[in-house]
């Protein structure tokens, strides 16, 4: 069993592929699973139907096959062969480091449905993505069936000779009185069943997994599943169905199982009645991630502050209103002054240079965001790689005679979404956090 391909965000490997192994089949899948953008921002819009995900090439001087990944982070999993990309953070030999954070980070998210987030807790390494996931729900669904099994009371329509439930008095005159079968009696009926529809579910998600799992322990435990739904009936499952099930208040434990589910069915690959496919992926924009990951810590961790904060506040750069922009947050303090914040997922250059390794545009595209905001207080929070120290906070200064000479202070200021354990993490990433949103001086 090969191990999992791993490369960097835009990094370029040279690989070596099974001799089976087709190129044109995996670009197909990818360019479908653009196409049907479930695990993506719904706020993308791109006419490209060409996948931004990985681009194949050629290795000029010896003729190897190449690979290079685009900005979306994740995995994808074809014909056996998994490629895991990994956030430009961390080095890549440092797959289970980088897989940790990235759970971490989703959990904060609240527009990408992750329900994996107590994966933290487990001790053992994250080497293949996919696969952790596949066990974490056998081993999450096992020990909840097992331990708190479901079963609901269900509405049935049934021909039975004595009266149970109420007479479908229609139904009755129609399909028996009709025929002269007047002892068939037509009853609608509530029986509490273990053959519901989340059982279903779950039985259709742990049977379409044992064919995409890779290690025989997790096959084991996709088994035992089974073995436990077997009265269960075999019925597809879509997206729709987790949806509009509503469960019973006293099987809360089951929303997390649902969720799961959800997410598994969400790769409409999942949903194909070949049952040997082998094609899963999951892959997400790494600033996306990066954006509602730091507005989701700050709503989690400092909502007593005081200050009001918006989430992607958006407005028109003319007054045609035909140029867009959208800062990340913008908070709102007592005083009525507003703090432009904006993300930026990108790993500065020479931090101790003039410009402090910061880009250009991005300085024009703040000095936008202030104008429009009617604020003289922009904040640009950049990541920094694991292991790597934070930088001090670099001040810019604008003005314009157009300002009547009024200044717009923009602050740069690096955070460590990267670190030893969460609690580490969380600790300093308050502090950074709570001194760069200090209500800034107006002056």
């Amino acid at each position: 069993m090969s191990k999992p391909l791993n490369l960097l965000e835009n990094q370029t490997v040279t690989v070596d592929l099974p001799p089976d192994f087709s190129l044109a089949d995996l670009n197909q899948y990818l360019d479908e699973v653009w196409q049907s953008r479930f695990f993506f921002d719904e706020s993308i819009t791109s006419e490209s139907v060409n996948q931004p995900f990985l681009t194949f090439g050629q290795n000029l001087r010896t003729g190897e096959t190449t690979i290079r990944a685009g900005k979306y982070v994740g995995f994808i999993q074809f014909n056996g062969f998994t490629i895991q990309i990994l956030p430009k953070l961390f080095a890549v030999d440092q797959a289970d480091k980088a897989l940790k954070h990235l759970i971490w980070w989703l959990s904060y998210c609240r527009k990408i449905k992750f329900p994996f987030n107590n994966l933290l807790g487990n001790d053992e390494a994250i080497d293949e993505f996919p696969e952790t996931l596949i066990s974490y729900f056998a081993q999450f669904t096992n020990q909840l069936v097992s331990s708190h099994p479901y079963s609901q009371y269900e509405e049935f329509t049934d021909t039975v000779p004595y009266l149970r439930g109420k007479l479908n008095v229609q139904q009755y005159v129609t399909d028996s009185i009709s025929k002269g079968n007047w002892h068939q009696l037509v009853c609608d009926h509530e029986p509490f069943q273990f053959n519901n529809r989340l059982n279903q579910i779950i039985k259709h998600v742990a049977r379409k997994l044992t064919n995409l799992c890779r290690f025989s322990t997790t096959h084991h435990q996709l088994e035992q599943l089974l073995f436990i739904l077997d009265e269960v009936d075999d019925l597809p499952a879509t997206v729709q169905d987790c949806d509009t099930l509503t469960l019973n208040r006293y099987y809360n434990d089951y929303e997390d199982c649902l969720a799961m589910c959800r997410f598994f069915l969400s790769d409409n690959y999942l949903n194909q009645p070949d049952t040997d496919r082998k094609h899963f992926c999951f892959l997400v924009p790494m600033d996306y991630v990066f954006e509602d990951f730091i507005a989701g810590f700050i709503e989690f961790h400092m909502s007593t502050l005081f200050f009001r904060l918006t989430n992607q506040a958006t407005e028109w750069l003319t007054v045609e209103e035909v140029f867009q922009i959208r800062n990340d947050l913008l908070l709102t303090y007592p005083d009525k002054s507003k703090l432009v914040v904006d993300t930026k997922y990108k790993l500065r250059g020479d931090k101790t240079s003039k410009k402090a390794g910061i880009n250009q545009v991005d300085l024009y595209q703040m000095v936008s965001y202030a104008l429009r905001q009617n604020t003289k207080q922009v904040l640009l929070l950049y990541p920094v790689a694991y292991g790597e120290q934070t930088a001090p906070v670099q001040k810019f200064t604008v003005t314009s005679e157009l300002m009547d000479n009024q200044l717009i202070h923009i602050r740069t200021v690096d955070l460590s979404i990267t670190g030893g354990t969460k609690e580490d993490i969380i600790f300093t990433l308050l502090i950074q956090l709570t001194q760069a949103l200090n209500q800034p001086a107006t002056s």
